[in-house]
C-alpha cells in the first residue's frame, strides 16, 4: 500500500509498505478516505515528540519509519473475528488511541495519562516495528470497539475532524466555566478554534480568539459568535477590555504555550479563573505566586478521555459545531509534500489540511 512515511526528522517519503496485519481480535482494517494534518504531525516531522511532553511530562525521541496521521475516518474492510463481520462496510471515525485499561490512571478515570497509551499516528505503545501504522496511508489499523459510526450527513473529512475536536473538548472541561461566563483562545489555529466552539456551545457568553496569522484570521472572522482578534495590531488583553465588562474572562485556552503567552494571559484572569497550556514546550517560566491568588488555576490539557471523543463525534453529527469550513485545503495522499509546504511556510498559507 502506499504511505506517506516520517523516514527521519525533516523527511517525509511517499513510500509501498506492507498493509497492516490484523493481530488482535478487536483489530479492524480502515480503508482511509480522510486524514486531517494535525498541528502535533508538524512537531512531529521537525523531531518533536508532543504526546510525550503533555503526557510524560518528558521528552522522548522518535523511533524512525512512523506513518503520521491520527484525525482519520474511512471504511471498515477488513474484521479479525467473527463478532465484528456486521461491521464491514460501516463508515467510521477512529479513535486513534488506546489505553491500557489497568494501571492506577486508567482505573481512576484518567486514561488520557495512562502511560501505555497505543496511538496510531504517534509510534506509541507498539513496541518495535518496520512500520509504524498511521493514517497517511491507504490501509490503517484500528480497534472494532473504539470506532464512531457516522451519519449519512456525515462526510469523511468532517469526521475526520473529530479527533482534535475531543481535544477541544477535554480542554473546556479542564476549567471551571459557567454559562454566560468569557473565555479567550491565544492561538487560533484549528485547535484554538475548536476550543472557542466548544466553549459556546457549553454556554460562554463571549468568546474571544486571539491569532497573529492573516490567514487564519481571514478564517476565524467567518464563525459567527466569536471576537476574533488581530494580534498583530491589538493586543489580547485590549480585546479584552473592549468586549468583556469585567476586563476579565474565567479561561484563558493557550494553544501557543511561551513564556510571553503566559504572561499575557495570567492578569487576565477572573476570581478563580483558569489558565490552559495546550502546547507544552520544553521552556523555563518565571511567574509571580501573587498571580495565582484567589483561587486561579494553572493547568495543562492532555489527549481526551474516551468520553471527550464521544462528545466530540456527537457534536459534529448534530451540527453543534462547525468543522467543515475550517477545511482551507484538501490534497490527494501524493500530494502531501504541497500540503505540508503550505502550513509551515510563513506567513501561514493554509489554515486545516486533509489527506485524501
Amino acid at each position: 500500500m502506499k504511505a506517506v512515511v516520517l523516514t527521519e526528522p525533516r523527511k517525509l517519503e511517499l513510500m509501498e509498505v506492507p498493509r497492516p496485519v490484523l493481530l488482535d481480535p478487536r483489530h479492524v482494517l480502515i480503508e482511509v478516505k480522510a486524514c486531517g494534518i494535525c498541528g502535533s504531525d508538524l512537531r512531529y516531522w521537525a523531531g518533536e515528540n508532543p504526546w510525550a511532553l503533555h503526557t510524560l511530562g518528558k521528552p522522548v525521541p522518535n523511533p524512525p519509519n512512523m506513518i503520521l496521521g491520527h484525525e482519520l475516518s474511512g471504511v471498515i474492510v477488513e474484521v479479525n473475528a467473527d463478532k465484528f463481520e456486521s461491521l464491514l462496510g460501516t463508515r467510521v471515525g477512529v479513535q486513534a488511541f488506546r489505553t491500557c485499561g489497568r494501571c492506577s490512571l486508567c482505573t481512576s478515570g484518567r486514561e488520557n495519562l495512562c502511560k501505555s497509551t497505543t496511538h496510531i499516528g504517534h509510534a506509541q505503545g507498539w513496541g518495535k516495528m518496520a512500520y509504524y501504522p498511521g493514517g497517511y496511508a491507504e490501509y490503517c489499523l484500528a480497534w472494532a470497539d473504539l470506532l464512531h459510526p457516522m451519519a449519512d450527513h456525515v462526510s469523511f473529512e468532517q469526521e475526520a475532524m473529530r479527533d482534535i475536536l475531543g481535544v477541544a473538548v477535554h480542554a473546556v472541561g479542564r476549567t471551571r466555566i459557567r454559562e454566560g461566563e468569557s473565555v479567550l483562545c491565544i492561538g487560533g489555529g484549528p485547535g484554538g478554534l475548536c476550543i472557542a466552539q466548544v466553549a459556546r456551545a457549553r454556554g460562554a457568553r463571549t468568546v474571544l480568539v486571539s491569532e497573529r496569522s492573516p490567514f487564519a484570521y481571514r478564517v476565524l472572522s467567518h464563525f459567527e459568535g466569536l471576537i476574533s482578534i488581530d494580534a498583530a495590531n491589538q493586543a489580547p488583553s485590549d480585546a479584552v477590555r473592549q468586549h468583556v465588562d469585567s476586563a476579565h474572562v474565567a479561561a484563558v485556552f493557550d494553544t501557543v504555550g511561551t513564556a510571553e503567552t503566559v504572561a499575557l494571559a495570567l492578569p487576565l484572569l477572573a476570581e478563580s479563573g483558569t489558565y490552559v497550556n495546550l502546547a507544552v514546550h520544553d521552556v523555563p517560566l518565571e511567574l509571580s505566586v501573587s498571580s495565582l491568588g484567589s483561587e486561579r488555576t494553572i493547568t495543562t490539557s492532555s489527549n481526551a478521555f474516551y468520553r471527550d471523543e464521544r462528545e466530540a463525534h456527537e457534536l459534529i453529527h448534530t451540527g453543534a459545531v462547525d468543522v467543515h469550513s475550517m477545511i482551507t485545503h484538501r490534497f490527494p495522499l501524493e500530494a502531501y509534500q504541497q500540503a505540508f509546504d503550505l502550513l509551515l511556510h510563513e506567513p501561514k498559507e493554509a489554515y486545516k489540511v486533509i489527506l485524501y
